[in-house]
């Protein structure tokens, strides 16, 4: 009779993780579905691979060998039907102070998986190959690609050479990929959360954008939309940290201070940055009419190559200060600024 009780026991088990996982798969299955309609208007017909809880535990071993720590979650490493990918988990991590807002995980994590697969056809964004919706939060499978944050490239104690050329071309490839957001649905979708931390640069040195989480769409006809605040310290627009209105003009001036990173590396721009956002415009103009501002201003690795114009290192910080202004009524828009930077050779 124990045996028998014992067996009931785990059937009873069995069937209740099964129907956790059918659950879990209908809720986010469902979430997701509502998200593509919204951000495509009912014309996404391109259907995304599902894989089971299992196959990405295998695959990760258990999702070990992370690459990489994002607000809400993680991305690691694995081998899934004998190719390399990358699974993004979601989760909510105690004692983070993301986990204390409004922001729902659920919305973050269908939000990411329905804006990455809706740029799948960008090649400046990290592709997608499938999901899971079998956890609590779904999960994001990538393609597999060099996994290094455009952040470490720009470290000073890295040994790897960031040339201007590589650093145009990202400039480049990254206005393209806002651009696209800005452009290619519906109603504008704002990123937000631009950073070198959500960039990385794969094995040929081309740049990709990725985590959509927190992306917003502006509402028909509207020119900006309210929302709470999502801190992205240094590349944080001071015109929506007072208003909270979030603008396309809002991604300019995070591209604008992007370009000034790209320009300086780790050097005082990005520390002056870091502390207050108006401080990156006060530093570059108190040393643009200066002798050897381009000593202050650009990184001395480029400053060493001897084929880099100085003219256009002028017009390239020209560009960026244009983009930093603290008004969004100032700033460009983002087809002006990649129809400019796209001209750089």
């Amino acid at each position: 009779m124990d045996c028998i009780k014992k067996m009931w026991s785990v059937v009873k088990k069995f069937r209740k993780e099964e129907e956790d996982v059918a659950n879990l798969f209908l809720q986010n299955g469902g979430a997701l579905l509502e998200e593509l309609i919204s951000f495509s208007s009912g014309t996404y017909d391109i259907p995304i691979p599902s894989y089971s809880a299992q196959q990405l535990v295998n695959a990760t071993n258990n999702f070990s060998g992370r690459v990489h720590a994002s607000t809400y979650g993680y991305i690691c490493r694995g081998t899934l039907q004998g190719h390399s990918i990358f699974v993004k988990m979601f989760i909510n991590i105690p004692g983070n102070l993301a986990s204390h807002s409004e922001f729902d995980i659920l919305a973050g994590a269908v939000r990411d998986i329905s804006i990455t697969s809706l740029m799948s056809g960008n090649k400046n964004v990290l592709k997608i190959i499938g999901c899971c919706l079998e956890f609590r939060y779904p999960a994001l499978v990538y393609e597999d690609a060099r996994f290094e944050t455009l952040a470490n490239f720009l470290d000073p104690n890295c040994d790897k050479l960031l040339s201007w050329k590589c650093r145009l071309k990202i400039a480049k490839s990254i206005a393209s990929a806002i651009l696209y957001l800005h452009t290619a649905f519906p109603t504008p979708i704002i990123y937000r959360i631009l950073n070198p931390h959500n960039i990385i640069l794969d094995h040929h040195c081309v740049p990709k954008l990725f985590d959509f989480s927190f992306v917003i769409s502006l509402p028909p006809g509207e020119l900006k939309v309210e929302d709470d605040l999502i801190w992205i310290p240094g590349y944080f627009d001071p015109e929506y940290q007072s208003s909270r209105f979030v603008t396309q003009k809002t991604d300019v001036y995070s591209f604008g201070v992007l370009l000034l990173v790209l320009l300086n590396g780790q050097g005082p721009i990005c520390r002056a940055n870091e502390d207050d956002p108006e401080h990156i415009v006060n530093y570059v103009n108190d040393h643009i009419h200066k002798d050897d501002q381009f000593k202050h201003i650009v990184d001395p690795k480029i400053l060493n190559e001897s084929s880099v114009n100085h003219q256009q290192l002028q017009a390239f910080i020209d560009i960026a200060l244009r983009c930093v202004q603290a008004k969004g009524e100032n700033r460009p828009d983002m087809f002006e600024i990649a129809r400019k930077i796209l001209q750089f050779e």
